[in-house]
């Protein structure tokens, strides 16, 4: 088995570690033992999970792992590929009544690592309660057989024949950039919401938004509150994956991608209908897969041209695409899809995903995850204050959809060592 790891892992530096960690609150304290049991038990199914970063000459490759993938008794962050993980680019940690997964997003995204997690989810909660109640229908178990098509490689070795279809590229214009005096300095910070899935669609689809449009305008909506003049455009980086351009719905790699959606000044003071129909038809537009298929060739392009080349100045190549993707834009947005917890969710309180971005002193990125009958957001910024956080808290209210506070805190991310 060959696993190839993302050639975003070239990239990687003290400023581009790329990691992520998602974070189950249950509604009883986690169990230690039996978590570490059903985490060792769950990596016979995901053997291409159990790698470490191996260089040799210019190349970095992914070799299987024969170490146990850690099980830590806390919740803090550690450096994937390092001592203390064994070499694992993963590690699952608890803390009270969380469960954590850390993960690199050099061997999965966020969706190619929830099958695991799910699995995982399953043998805990079977072992401390009991199966009663849980479909285990879609959900992998440790016998079930491994499929080439999770982990093979997914990226094209040349870039692909679009047949003069045109790339549909955002303006060059200057991009609203926010506050970076609206957040402290002593890191990144988190806050948790909840709003009800139900009151949210009712209001969001008689306007033609979807959750991610919706939340996007309300965004936009906030930011105009706050000053009302503006005058520069807004850009949102609107999350989208490659899996279904690419025509790999059951691949692991990280094949995240973003769409920007635009709102020009010229959209202030308009009726929220209207705003939403113009931000939905942009992902529309932009998740076509021709424009996907250009985003992977940029990638793929890059990746080629350095592949002659040392080590070092492939590390270059892949920062310079790094920094040339991430920028541009005002504030991030997130949402794959409502969830099926297969019966799971009546012993979970909370699901939220973190990311984040080291260098950037104004980040605001929201991530949307579903639990029960409520969306459950997590708004992260590049520090604590409460200035845009308010403000799109009543532009939600404004509309009549509750929102509440359920949770904050300062959070880290793990480092990268290869």
């Amino acid at each position: 088995m060959e696993f190839r790891p993302n050639p975003l892992l070239y990239g990687a530096s003290e400023d581009f570690y790329s990691t992520f960690k998602l974070v189950v609150t249950m509604k009883d304290p986690v169990d230690y033992p039996i978590l570490q049991k059903a985490v060792h038990s769950a990596m016979k199914r995901y053997p291409y999970f159990s790698v470490c970063p191996q260089k040799t000459g210019n190349t970095l490759r992914l070799q299987l792992n024969q170490a146990p993938v850690p099980v830590f008794p806390h919740g803090r962050c550690v450096v994937l590929g390092g001592e203390e993980c064994r070499g694992h680019l993963l590690a699952f940690g608890c803390e009270g009544r969380r469960i954590l997964l850390h993960a690199s997003h050099f061997i999965a995204d966020g969706m190619g690592i929830t099958p695991l997690l799910m699995t995982v989810l399953f043998l805990y909660i079977s072992e401390k309660y009991g199966p009663e109640g849980i479909n285990p229908k879609g959900i992998s178990l440790p016998d079930d057989p491994v499929r080439e098509e999770e982990y093979a490689y997914p990226f094209p070795e040349e870039p692909i024949d679009l047949k003069g279809e045109e790339e549909k590229k955002p303006s060059e214009k200057q991009v609203y950039s926010l506050d970076p005096n609206a957040f402290d300095d002593k890191g990144l910070y988190a806050y948790h919401l909840r709003i009800p899935q139900k009151e949210m669609m009712q209001v969001a689809n008689p306007s033609d938004g979807s959750p991610v449009s919706f939340l996007s305008v309300t965004l936009f909506r906030a930011l105009c509150q706050l000053e009302p003049e503006l005058s520069h455009r807004v850009v949102g980086h609107v999350q989208h994956q490659y899996r279904a351009a690419l025509n790999v719905p059951m691949n692991r790699h990280s094949l995240v991608s973003y769409i920007p959606v635009s709102f020009s000044p010229a959209l202030n003071n308009r009726p929220v209908e209207l705003q939403n129909t113009v931000i939905r038809g942009q992902i529309i537009l932009g998740s076509q897969p021709e424009q996907d298929l250009y985003a992977v060739n940029r990638l793929c392009s890059v990746f080629q041209k350095s592949n002659a080349q040392s080590f070092e100045e492939k590390q270059q190549a892949m920062k310079e695409y790094v920094a040339n993707s991430i920028g541009g834009k005002t504030f991030g947005i997130s949402y794959v899809g409502k969830m099926d917890w297969r019966g799971m969710d009546r012993y979970l309180e909370d699901f939220h995903a973190y990311i984040g971005e080291k260098t950037t002193p104004n980040m605001l990125l929201i991530e949307v995850m579903t639990v029960g009958e409520d969306f459950s957001l997590n708004v992260m910024q590049s520090g604590k204050g409460t200035k845009y956080l308010h403000a799109f808290m009543e532009q939600l209210e404004r509309l009549g959809i509750p929102v509440g506070i359920t949770g904050e805190e300062r959070y880290t991310l793990c480092d990268t060592k290869f």
